[in-house]
């Protein structure tokens, strides 16, 4: 998915840096999204998600309007967080936590679409742009 994206990313996340360090280096993702690795509880006033902070954090380190931001979101409290935000929300059901009713939650709490396969994040997104709603 990350090498069909052209579009700059970061990682938005309740965990700690430290963390976030050890997770996304054990799966070689780590050196994919440095810098932008915004641990909530380490930006603003710490609060995490589905406070809509470490989003528009991000926003603001990219010079990117919340409105024309992507986030992909496989939590419920995260999707609420980025709706907050303000940001166009894709839900994504594809990992091992998911169960039964989860795209209905993430619906609920406000995505746009859902995705199970991250294959398909990439062509929304381009989708999306077609959609309008923020600028490419």
């Amino acid at each position: 998915m990350l090498d069909r994206l052209d579009d700059a990313r970061c990682i938005c996340s309740n965990s700690t840096s430290a963390r976030l360090k050890l997770s996304l280096g054990a799966t070689a993702l780590y050196d994919r999204f440095k810098p932008y690795i915004f641990s909530a509880k380490e930006v603003r006033q710490g609060r995490g998600k589905p406070a809509p902070d470490v989003f528009l954090h991000a926003a603001e380190v990219f010079g990117v309007a919340p409105h024309e931001a992507v986030v992909v979101e496989d939590s419920v409290h995260g999707a609420q967080g980025a709706v907050a935000a303000g940001m166009r929300v894709i839900g994504f059901t594809g990992a091992s936590h998911s169960w039964p009713g989860h795209a209905d939650a993430l619906t609920e709490a406000g995505v746009e679409t859902v995705v199970r396969r991250l294959a398909d994040v990439a062509p929304v997104i381009e989708a999306m742009k077609v959609w309008g709603g923020f600028e490419a």
